[in-house]
């Protein structure tokens, strides 16, 4: 019996991952895996986004420096005509020797997307102009990681930064595009294991943006009051020791944001929790639903065109990313899993889009040096 938070792994091929067969309503299978090569052991972040102008969405992948002689870097594998993805573009960043996380979206409000890395000097912010990404501008302070939202409602887009465990900064962007360090926020959390992630969402559904933080065990949120302030932080505990991912959507059919947090363990104690929002706020006791060994990053969207939204999760040392359907009922299916070479313990290491021009969303890993493609059949 596997047991424990070590996340022993064979050697090899996945071997018999599915404990069950999903609602035959949504297929939510897929094609065997193929893979973009990076060049990087340290592969750390995907996102998929145009940013090139021209309609067909592009890979973005985040590269951690490998040694204390590179900066952080950030790979734009643009679509061509035919779907397909030549060799990458690379645009050096600021960071040093550090992870790093991605998001994207419209920061100057022209229409076109761009791009935060959050790095170890700060977040990278890259414009896309004229077809494709300028150098990057360095917001400077420690970013372990950032969300892009227009969090003070006054149209503008700001950069919410996680600046460690139990601390976020929101930078309010101001008229003239700058992202002065505007609010910092902090929470009580009973460790310090660097497993941080920040999120923008309407947790207790009155209209307003709060802040949500995942860290080593649990996640925090405080909600954004009418006055502008922030209430003190609730904690949200799982039902393991360590949590190394988190994800924010939809998977309980409401139309409302929930909290999902992986926990990093060998099974039986494998699990992915979700806190439901409820009236007021998020249920303080989460679903446990069973996962396949050591469950990372996570990713939610709608696979299959349902309307619901679905969850995936990566799973660290054992070649996999599985995936759980959502149900009519509100609840998530049993899940299947389905190989992937490499598979690290970033916790932005997924990412759901339409990258084969099919109409049908995809999932894409980090795997070691590559980025896996799995393209739905």
């Amino acid at each position: 019996m596997k047991t424990g938070v070590a996340c022993l792994a064979t050697v090899g091929l996945v071997v018999a991952l599915t404990p069950g067969v999903a609602s035959a309503a949504s297929s939510g299978t897929f094609l065997p895996v193929r893979y973009l090569n990076t060049g990087s052991t340290e592969t750390n972040a995907v996102a998929v986004a145009d940013v090139t102008g021209d309609g067909r969405p592009d890979i973005l992948a985040g590269l951690g420096p490998a040694d204390n002689t590179q900066t952080s870097a950030l790979l734009v594998f643009a679509q061509r005509a035919d779907r397909t993805y030549g060799a990458p573009t690379r645009l050096a960043g600021h960071g040093t020797y550090h992870d790093v996380r991605l998001a994207t979206g419209d920061l100057d409000g022209d229409g076109r997307t761009d791009v935060a890395m959050a790095t170890s000097k700060g977040v990278d912010v890259f414009y896309q102009r004229s077809g494709k990404l300028a150098a990057p501008v360095l917001v400077p302070g420690t970013a372990e990681d950032v969300a892009i939202a227009d969090i003070n409602a006054d149209g503008r887009r700001d950069l919410i930064v996680s600046a460690g465990i139990g601390q976020v900064r929101v930078h309010h962007q101001t008229t003239t595009k700058t992202f002065p360090a505007s609010v910092t926020l902090t929470a009580p959390v009973p460790d310090v294991t660097p497993f941080d992630q920040v999120f923008v969402a309407d947790f207790n559904a009155d209209g307003r943006l709060d802040v949500a933080q995942s860290y080593g065990s649990g996640a925090w949120v405080r909600l954004r009051q009418a006055n502008g302030s922030y209430a003190a932080a609730t904690t949200y505990r799982g039902s393991g020791s360590l949590t190394m991912a988190a994800a924010v959507g939809d998977v309980t059919g409401d139309r409302k944001a929930d909290l999902v947090l992986s926990v990093m363990e060998n099974q039986p104690g494998a699990a992915v929790n979700v806190f439901a929002q409820r009236a007021g706020g998020l249920n303080p006791a989460p679903t446990v639903y069973p996962a396949y060994d050591c469950p990372v990053g996570l990713a939610i969207g709608d696979l299959t065109g349902d309307g619901r939204n679905d969850l995936v999760a990566a799973h660290f040392n054992w070649l996999a990313a599985s995936v759980y359907l959502q149900q009519s009922t509100g609840r998530l299916g049993i899940y299947t899993a389905n190989q992937v070479d490499g598979v690290g313990n970033q916790a932005d290491a997924l990412a759901i889009a339409d990258v084969t021009g099919d109409g049908k969303p995809d999932v894409l890993s980090v795997a070691y040096t590559k980025l896996a493609i799995l393209q739905q059949r």
